[in-house]
């Protein structure tokens, strides 16, 4: 076996995982990850000392929220299944319709 083609495997990748772990791309993942845990934190503190109706209040706004972008999100499907089958319907005139006279010019 020539020696050019002896690779270590086991080296390059510790060598490969030893660059990842300095990555700063990694390292901000996880700061990002503590910023987000951190605010999780203080918004559910802020929660809980809430009297008992501003808990209420809260919660009522958050389903007016979330229902209203899942019902955001109902209505741009829907649009795009009906763009999609408009499609379908318009490509099928004009099969039926234009290409057989386009077809007929020719003969």
């Amino acid at each position: 076996m020539n020696p050019q083609h002896n690779f270590n495997w086991q080296q390059a990748f510790g060598e490969l995982k030893a660059k990842l772990e300095r990555s700063p791309l990694i390292q901000q993942n996880s700061n990002s990850y503590q910023t987000v845990q951190t605010l999780y934190n203080q918004f559910l503190n802020k929660f809980q000392r809430l009297p008992k109706p501003g808990k209420v209040a809260v919660f009522a706004v958050g389903a007016i929220v979330v229902l209203t972008v899942f019902n955001t999100v109902v209505q741009l499907i829907s649009a795009l299944i009906t763009l999609a089958v408009l499609g379908v319907l318009i490509y099928v005139a004009y099969k039926l319709a234009i290409a057989p006279d386009s077809s007929n010019i020719n003969d």
